[in-house]
């Protein structure tokens, strides 16, 4: 038993991290909210059930025996829209709906949902760690005064187009995230090219995390942790009786 609420608490102290990182990200620009998998595990079969995993929030899975341990499986992305919130800026971009923007890094082509974009030394146009905005030819070089993106992603500079913005989008669960707001696909996977663009110029999306969720669901955690906590010391306090016990007895 006492491993079995040990697990519990190393469960619930994941969620609350994984919360709490959210929470400091409520206004980072393009940010996605990470949540927690869970599984049941019996060691008694040294084998994984799916009974109880739950993908959209904290709540544990129950135990049917003494044998179930508490597992994590992982964590994964929540992809659903942020606010948008107009900012006049021409460079800026958001994502309306799915897809992500494709960037070139040393690392090699990378996704993000943050469309705060500027101009490097040369005119590419870059995200705020230098990676460069890919469009349908490649880079996005802006030489002009006046930058218009359309609501299907052409680059319109002194009203000539020189670009059209490359949007991609992924299979659910392929998505692994990096450092910078970046994401790279799973090995073996792929992305495909959005067909039917939809942004806004000169507007940003902002954090998907809601914070009425991410605190109430913390407070839950916090009740899990305890209760697992209580039953910890329960158990440990029957063990030390019985002991007691038994040695009263056998002396």
């Amino acid at each position: 038993m006492s491993y079995t609420a040990l697990s519990g608490q190393l469960g619930a102290m994941k969620a609350m991290e994984v919360m709490a990182n959210n929470l400091a990200n409520m206004t980072t620009t393009g940010f996605r909210a990470e949540r927690v998998q869970f599984e049941t595990v019996v060691s008694k079969e040294y084998s994984k059930l799916s009974a109880g995993m739950t993908n959209t929030d904290v709540r544990m899975p129950s135990y049917s025996s003494p044998a179930a341990f508490l597992g994590i499986r992982g964590t994964f992305t929540d992809l659903s829209q942020g606010g948008i919130e107009t900012t006049g800026n021409p460079l800026d971009v958001a994502i309306q709906g799915e897809g992500l923007f494709v960037v070139n890094t040393p690392d090699g082509e990378r996704y993000t949902r943050a469309g705060n974009f500027s101009l490097d030394a040369t005119g590419r146009l870059v995200t705020q760690q230098g990676h460069a905005v890919q469009g349908s030819s490649g880079d996005i070089l802006i030489n002009g005064s006046e930058v218009n993106v359309t609501a299907s992603g052409e680059v319109i500079v002194d009203q000539t187009q020189v670009a059209q913005l490359r949007i991609v989008d992924a299979k659910p669960g392929t998505l692994l995230r990096e450092s910078g707001m970046l994401f790279s696909v799973a090995e073996g996977q792929a992305v495909a090219d959005v067909e039917k663009i939809q942004v806004q110029g000169g507007a940003l999306e902002g954090s998907n995390v809601n914070a009425v969720r991410e605190l109430t669901d913390m407070i839950m955690a916090s009740r899990l942790f305890e209760s697992f906590q209580k039953s910890q010391e329960s158990g440990s306090r029957m063990s030390e009786l019985r002991n007691t016990r038994v040695g009263s007895v056998s002396g």
